[in-house]
């Protein structure tokens, strides 16, 4: 029998391991920038980063704009950004002085009931100051003083009595420190001076020597914007010196550039998250004309995103420039390749805008008929549109405007795709570029990577994908937003009868097939996507799975009706075609 102290030590217990919410308060100046009509929004993972959702308010109209919300506390980082308007795209980027782990999104732990400061948009300190993000790397120093590491400097008043202490959160032997400074107080007004301290009184002061040292004391001359204090890109100081603690790594980057119909005349470059993701920085060049152009940098070790550039700006903006790359979900994280850099040199080589290291020649160009049923959507007076990576400037610049000529609320549009055999793309339900303003909030939201026809992007959102064949294609009709048609069935792509060969490799029998055929796979391996298309695009078979050379694979028909399908298997960029016949 369970006495009334057991009940209620159990109701006790229950409790603590239920979730409980925070009060967070977030506030952003935004007296130097011109605030959208949509207005200030906050977004992070403690709202699902929904650009639009979370409004913030300027109730006494000075230019601050503050929201308190309750976030859980089983969030350890709670990760977030302002956003000038209510879509992605007029988000902030959080300088590298106060993002998280080398991203662009500000953070905090939640401890309990939080006020967080108020940063300039844009900024990591208030408007008009510098934040500067102060590290030393302690890690080769033979012990660390049981007081802790510290720092002072002229932004401090060189205070003997108040040596401001740094912190090792992660315990990787990185001390850091954040400091908002005003130039004002420095004595030259541009340039900071300071000393790393292990413990916290005179004497046990470092004294660097080098190009970093102006008689033993570290500076910093201050920029336009917030800044981190490093050796290298990723690399802290270490103590005393006036280097890095772990050398930096040889890095070879390479990219066969021979698919591309015209190799900008900007050049091509290299950028990624060890270097800020500047684009036009970073070079390669092809000595030899063999059309692959390499670089090696010197990259500290740790994990990185990158992407190569075909020009020297993102998206293509810019006379003479191209465009970026997009490389399949394959072979990306968030959108962008990786890398892991240890201490030994690497290379790394691909073909642009594919993830094999050598090229595989793009298919041929060739007309697409996209289609969207908007039959569960209110249309947009400004119409349907698409946007993507496959037209000239791409993706909102280049939107193609959708047409539904025999109203059964299918909008379509056919455009000559040339280039790489994998893009991405999205529907839009409104103009997404009126009067050359990019819009966002048009373009549909959708978790396609569950469903099976996109992938994620850098922005938290998803875009369709497609591998077109070099052949005239026809979309199926996807319901606005969804990866099924608006019955809730699957769809597919076409190609015309006249189009679809017996591609050697690939065998059906018996073909015309009664109860059951038999598919034979001779010129694939690996895992592949095998799919069978009625003449509409429906779906009537998918699966897939891994294949050797020599499989046979019997399916029945029961879901067949008499007539003719489609057989497709795709292996990575190969692709596979066959008409069937049913009985």
């Amino acid at each position: 029998m369970k006495t009334p102290y057991t009940f209620l030590l159990a109701m006790l217990l229950g409790w603590s391991v239920q979730a409980q919410t925070v009060s967070v308060t977030f506030s952003v100046d935004m007296n130097n920038e011109t605030v959208a009509a949509e207005g200030v929004h906050v977004a992070g993972n403690f709202q699902g980063w929904d650009p639009a959702s979370t409004m913030m308010a300027d109730d006494d109209m000075d230019g601050v704009y503050e929201l308190t919300v309750d976030v859980s506390d089983t969030l350890e980082v709670v990760e977030y950004k302002f956003i000038n308007g209510n879509a992605w795209g007029a988000d902030e980027s959080a300088p590298a002085a106060c993002a998280w782990n080398g991203g662009s999104n500000r953070y905090f732990m939640p401890m309990g009931d939080t006020v967080l400061d108020t940063p300039c948009f844009g900024q990591c300190g208030a408007c008009g100051t510098t934040t500067i993000l102060f590290q030393v790397d302690m890690s080769q120093e033979d012990a660390i003083n049981p007081v802790g590491v510290h720092m002072n400097g002229n932004f401090n008043g060189w205070d003997g009595a108040n040596f401001l202490m740094m912190d090792d959160a992660d315990g990787d032997m990185v001390y850091t420190y954040v400091a908002t400074v005003d130039g004002a107080m420095l004595n030259p007004v541009d340039t900071v001076e300071f000393k790393f301290v292990n413990g916290n009184a005179w004497g046990f002061d470092e004294n660097p020597e080098g190009e970093c040292s102006n008689q033993g004391n570290r500076f910093l001359a201050l920029g336009d914007g917030d800044m981190v204090y490093e050796a290298n890109p990723g690399q802290p100081f270490c103590y005393n010196t006036c280097g890095s603690c772990v050398a930096p790594t040889p890095v070879t980057f390479r990219v066969d550039m021979s698919t591309q119909a015209e190799v900008s005349a900007n050049g091509v470059c290299v950028a990624g998250s060890f270097q800020g993701w500047s684009a036009g920085v970073d070079f390669l060049t092809d000595d030899d004309g063999d059309m692959i152009y390499e670089a090696t940098l010197d990259i500290a070790p740790g994990d990185y995103e990158f992407k190569f550039i075909n020009g020297n700006n993102w998206g293509g903006d810019g006379e003479g420039n191209i465009d970026n790359e997009n490389p399949p979900g394959e072979c990306v994280t968030n959108g962008n390749r990786t890398i892991t850099v240890g201490e030994e040199a690497v290379t790394v080589q691909y073909c642009y805008n594919q993830c094999s290291e050598t090229c595989v020649a793009d298919p041929d160009p060739a007309p697409i008929t996209f289609q969207v049923d908007m039959a569960n959507e209110t249309v947009s007076e400004t119409g349907v549109w698409l946007i993507g990576g496959i037209t000239t400037p791409q993706w909102q610049a280049g939107a193609l405007q959708m047409s539904d000529d025999d109203g059964d609320n299918v909008y379509e549009v056919t455009y000559e795709v040339s280039g790489a055999a994998f893009f991405e793309y999205r529907y839009c339900n409104g103009d997404p570029y009126p009067g050359g303003v990019q819009d966002d909030s048009v373009a549909e939201v959708g978790d396609f990577e569950a469903g099976g026809c996109g992938q994620s992007n850098p922005f938290g959102e998803f875009n369709r994908t497609h591998v077109r064949s070099g052949e005239a294609e026809v979309l199926g009709a996807y319901c606005y937003a969804s990866c099924l048609d608006c019955n809730g069935d699957t769809v597919g792509t076409i190609i015309g009868i006249e189009e679809i060969q017996d591609y050697i490799g690939l065998e059906a029998f018996p073909n015309p097939a009664e109860d059951v055929l038999n598919v034979r796979f001779d010129g694939f391996d690996g895992l592949a996507d095998i799919r069978v298309f009625d003449l509409t695009g429906k779906v009537i078979l998918s699966e897939r799975t891994r294949i050797v050379p020599g499989m046979v694979t019997t399916y029945g028909t029961e879901a067949f009706r008499p007539g003719v399908y489609i057989l497709e298997v795709r292996n990575g960029l190969q692709r596979s075609t066959l008409r069937l016949t049913v009985k």
